[in-house]
């Protein structure tokens, strides 16, 4: 009875206190992994800067954003992963993408292109899942940034 009387009480505080929005405020860099002719896939990995502007831990329970690099669509992405955010704190998470050939086809000169020139435009829509002691909330994302480093990895 303690326990579900404390649980109402941080209940109440955190519904009176509001969660400020947490949601990723730029894309740090991508960087271009393998492209698989033979899978038909192109593996991308970026860094989204995801600031927790609350006074107090969160959990984030997943992720759907669509990514655009250089003015190509690269796909959906979907996270359901838990991070823990700490309070007042901007964190780094790293997403991939995975892309097929056949979606990129037209656009894969234009993605050679944004690597040698070490940045690109990048778009990111959708929304963000993030919750506290049980109470989940989205947040919508928006980012477009004109210069995100652009890299491509070695192996």
């Amino acid at each position: 009875m303690k326990k579900l009387a404390l649980l109402l009480a941080v209940l109440m505080f955190f519904a009176s206190c509001g969660l400020k929005p947490v949601t990723p405020n730029s894309v740090t860099d991508v960087k271009f992994g393998s492209i698989d002719i033979f899978r038909g896939t192109v593996v991308m990995d970026m860094g989204l800067q995801i600031d927790n502007p609350n006074n107090f831990a969160i959990t984030l329970h997943g992720l759907e954003l669509a990514v655009k690099v250089a003015d190509v669509n690269l796909g959906v992405v979907t996270v359901n992963d838990k991070v823990k955010i700490q309070k007042d704190t901007q964190m780094v998470y790293r997403v991939k993408v995975n892309a097929k050939l056949t979606d990129l086809i037209n656009g894969i000169p234009t993605l050679l292109a944004a690597i040698g020139n070490k940045q690109a435009k990048t778009e990111v829509t959708g929304f963000i899942k993030v919750g506290v002691f049980g109470l989940r909330k989205k947040f919508p994302v928006n980012i477009k940034q004109e210069a995100v480093e652009t890299t491509q990895e070695r192996k």
